[in-house]
This record gives structure tokens, sequence and C-alpha cells, in this order.
């Protein structure tokens, strides 16, 4: 297949969670709830609520103030540095087949990655899986803008980073409420599911050249 050309300065976003990282969501609910009162199923739905994990997503509260805020909603009775130990023990490692499609991608494209993060995992994820990243990949990570995915200002925050207009920018995001956000801004916008699909799609779509049989 031949490759389509494409703009200058054409980009592609990853999302990091369950698209380039696999998180290891369970094990860092039974790290939380060995040291809380309240049950697994009793967290999660804690979590969701005003001062929990989604508002640290959004830079509404500091991690500190998460930490307290499990301290008092969960009875969570470990230290502030338990904690950071469990919450840096978020990710499984890169997802299968990740390395090449960030290879193929790279050949063609700039890279960036836009997550909804936190300050632990915003420094964290830089430095402990340097091997996936390049010195001139930008990290877009929702906290430091105070709004997430799938608000519509995350993706237009995101352009603003990376210098590009919608339509030079393609998004590859595991959760389809970020993928239809990302379209309704006007930028392509890809489900991920496994990297093999992917490329496949990518390669359909002109994006990326089909590979030699």
């Amino acid at each position: 297949m031949k490759l389509k050309s494409v703009p200058e300065q054409q980009w592609f976003l990853f999302d990091l969670g369950n698209t380039v990282l696999k998180i290891a969501y369970e094990r860092v609910l039974r790290g939380i709830c060995a040291e809380a009162s309240i049950a697994r199923d009793e967290l999660v739905d804690l979590l969701e609520e005003a001062g929990g994990y989604r508002d640290m997503e959004r830079g509404a509260v500091s991690f500190w103030e998460f930490y307290e805020f499990l301290c008092d909603r969960a009875g969570y009775r470990g230290s502030i540095r338990d904690f950071h130990n469990v919450w840096s023990d978020f990710f499984d490692g890169p997802m299968p087949g990740i390395e090449e499609v960030l290879e193929r991608v790279r050949e063609t494209y700039r890279v960036a990655f836009l997550s909804n993060s936190n300050e632990v995992h915003s420094e964290l994820i830089p430095r402990q899986y340097s091997g996936l990243f390049e010195r001139d990949d930008r990290f877009i990570f929702s906290h430091r803008f105070r709004v997430a995915k799938p608000d519509p200002e995350i993706f237009r925050r995101a352009l603003e980073v990376i210098g590009a207009l919608p339509h030079h920018a393609v998004l590859i995001d595991d959760l389809i409420e970020n993928v239809i956000a990302a379209r309704g801004v006007g930028m392509r916008a890809f489900q991920f599911r496994d990297s093999r699909s992917l490329l496949r799609e990518l390669e359909s779509e002109g994006l990326l050249p089909g590979l030699s049989p």
C-alpha cells in the first residue's frame, strides 16, 4: 500500500494507561485496602467522589490532599511514604507490541503522549519507562492543565503544546469516549484494542504503509 502524503509536522498523540502501559489497577486497590477500613468495591466508588482520584487527575487536589482524603474517608492507616509506594506500583510495563507501533509511527510522524495523570505518575513514567520515549517526545499530563479527558478543552490544550491544527493530529486511546471527544474537536482518532489490530487499521486508513508479506 502506498503511503498517502501527510502534512509537515503531523503528530500522533498516544494515551498512556492501557494503550502504551498496562495498568495494574487491581493491585493498587489491594494495596490500599490492605491498610484501609473499607472493601474494594466501596473504594472504587469512593475514588470517583469529590476529592478523589478523578479530581487529582483534573488538578483539583494534590497527591497529599488525595492521601488525606483516603485517610479520612477510607480509614487508610499507612504513611504518606507507604501510599506513595502503593501508588507508584500502578503499571505492569509496556502493552504487548506497542514498541513496534511507536517505531513505525515515528518513521513518519512526531509523537506525543496525552494522559489523564497526576503528579506522582507524571514524574515516574518518563523515568521508569524511558526506553519507550525519545528526546523530542512531548508529554501532556491532565493535572498540569487542570482539565482531563474527555473534556474537549484538554485536546485543544494538547494541540497548543505540540503546535498543530486538529487535522494534523491523530489520537490513539483505549477509551471510546476520549476517541469521540477528540473527533469532536477535529482530530482523527482511533480506539486502541491491541497493537496488531491498531497497525492494521492505520495501514487500511493510509496512515502507515503496509508491510511486505
